[in-house]
């Protein structure tokens, strides 16, 4: 059988076709295990609760701000809580909120950042809505829960222990099935 190359082209778009399909479909996941392969974004798979350092009399304070966004074709409200001053090796928590505006149910998935960059391997999240899907239904409500930590090793880095102000921001997208 002689392939024409008509023929040659069509297969050749199908093949690139699926293969972007098939990055978007997997790049969170992707992204996820990159994170936690790397530390990258202050994700760890291997920081757990017992990780942070109950201590009170820490040295170095941090000004957080939060940061809540929603990307193109989510008709979702997402609201921040304020901003505060944390210590390291202390655990706190915090409460995002979003409420679906849309007549439909709509499943969002969150991504987060940190910075400046050079804190995320120091920023410990216990307790996280980020890479999950998050279901809502016309109108609910629903409160998604953070808790974090500054790692105190962060006392150890001559760059990062200097940063006094740091942002963790959250987008969540609309999940395509």
């Amino acid at each position: 059988m002689i392939i024409t190359n008509k023929q040659k082209t069509i297969i050749f778009l199908s093949i690139i076709l699926i293969g972007m399909m098939s990055l978007v479909y997997f790049s969170v996941p992707l992204y996820k295990m990159f994170c936690q392969v790397t530390g990258f974004q202050g994700f760890n798979a291997t920081q757990t609760e017992n990780t942070y350092s109950s201590e009170t009399d820490s040295s170095l304070k941090f000004n957080i701000v939060f940061d809540a966004h929603v990307g193109d074709g989510l008709d979702w409200y997402f609201d921040a809580p304020e901003k505060m001053t944390i210590n390291e090796g202390k655990k706190y928590s915090v409460v995002f909120k979003a409420k679906n505006n849309s007549n439909v149910q709509i499943t969002g998935t969150s991504l987060f950042n940190v910075l400046p960059p050079k804190i995320g391997p120091y920023l410990a999240k216990i307790e996280c809505f980020c890479f999950l899907d998050q279901p809502l239904n016309p109108g609910e409500i629903a409160e998604f829960p953070v808790t974090f930590y500054i790692d105190p090793l962060i006392k150890d880095d001559p760059e990062a222990k200097n940063t006094r102000n740091v942002t963790l921001s959250y987008t969540f997208f609309r999940k395509i099935d």
